[in-house]
């Protein structure tokens, strides 16, 4: 049997916040839960909490892997292997999403089994939202510092104002999520200064190409989204192409006057009647994925579909 329903955990949140609170005023609590969770709460780095909560996890139950994604940080992390058997846990706390965890066991869980993992899940909720809101912290003092650009903080708004006038306005509205290609590679080859320098080609190449009712954010640190008003799919992966091209056919020159050769993968989607700002995100973050896995230097849609 293949366990592979998404559970909202609303109910392990609550757990979550109860055990934050008794630990708070040290009262009397499952030890191992508050072991647990003061382990987790000494890291604010995503991938530490994960790995570490995916350690005890194997020490107490038959785990074979999990996997990790929170697609408005393009996180996605993985340890162990997949199997058949898997549970899957949608994070949630007062209807904030933190993220969707994927347990994969051996075999099915008994009853008590399942118990026993929700009741570890419920652990790592808090330390995995404040790691997050570490994370975003970080993106959004990036943001503020560099190039002058909108901070992804104000993104979520914009979407939801530029949705709303879409439909209202019955007209189309795309998303696209743009990545450079090797970026910690040739910033860690090359230099600090020299990633500065990537990051402001690519901002004015985009500059030189978008048009005046598109909306340019800068998403992560060689990360950018843009808003295409009243655009469709067909018209997005044009300017989406467009980019790609004038990005590729430009070479830097480092210290050492050596000519480096750039690229961008790029993911996009077209806003639908039944969409939030999660799901638009989700969707230009899978295609922007598979582009990336793809060979990069692509353009996808985000039904996979390719568009070169």
């Amino acid at each position: 049997m293949n366990s592979s329903s998404v559970e909202k955990f609303a109910t392990s949140s609550n757990h979550a916040l109860e055990i934050a609170n008794a630990i708070s005023a040290n009262k009397p609590i499952n030890r191992a839960i508050t072991a647990l969770v003061l382990k987790l709460q000494t890291t604010l780095s995503i991938g530490q909490i994960i790995e570490t909560f995916f350690e005890s996890l194997k020490t107490d139950m038959d785990i074979c892997g999990i996997e990790y994604e929170y697609p408005l940080l393009y996180t996605h992390i993985n340890h162990g292997r997949k199997t058949d058997s898997s549970y899957s846990y949608l994070i949630e706390v007062d209807n904030d999403t933190w993220g969707n965890i994927v347990i994969y066991c051996q075999a099915d869980l008994t009853q008590d089994a399942k118990s026993n993992l929700d009741e570890l899940i419920s652990a790592v909720i808090f330390p995995l939202r404040n790691a997050i809101q570490y994370e975003n912290a970080l993106v959004v003092a990036a943001n503020e510092s560099y190039l002058g650009l909108p901070n992804w903080g104000l993104l979520e708004s914009q979407i939801n104002r530029e949705a709303k006038l879409a439909f209202r306005e019955k007209q189309s509205l795309s998303l696209v999520l743009i990545d450079i290609d090797r970026f910690t590679t040739l910033k860690n080859n090359y230099g600090l200064l020299f990633g500065d320098l990537i990051i402001r080609h690519v901002y004015e190449t985009l500059e030189s190409i978008l048009r005046d009712t598109d909306i340019l954010y800068r998403f992560g640190y060689d990360q950018f989204s843009i808003i295409l008003r009243n655009t469709e799919t067909y018209d997005a992966n044009n300017i989406a192409e467009r980019i790609r091209a004038a990005v590729s056919n430009h070479e830097l020159l480092n210290d050492n006057d050596k000519k480096v050769r750039l690229t961008v993968s790029i993911g996009i989607t077209e806003l639908n009647s039944n969409d939030s700002v999660e799901s638009l995100y989700a969707r230009a973050y899978n295609a922007l994925k598979l582009a990336k896995n793809s060979g990069r230097n692509i353009v996808k849609e985000a039904d996979g579909k390719f568009l070169r």
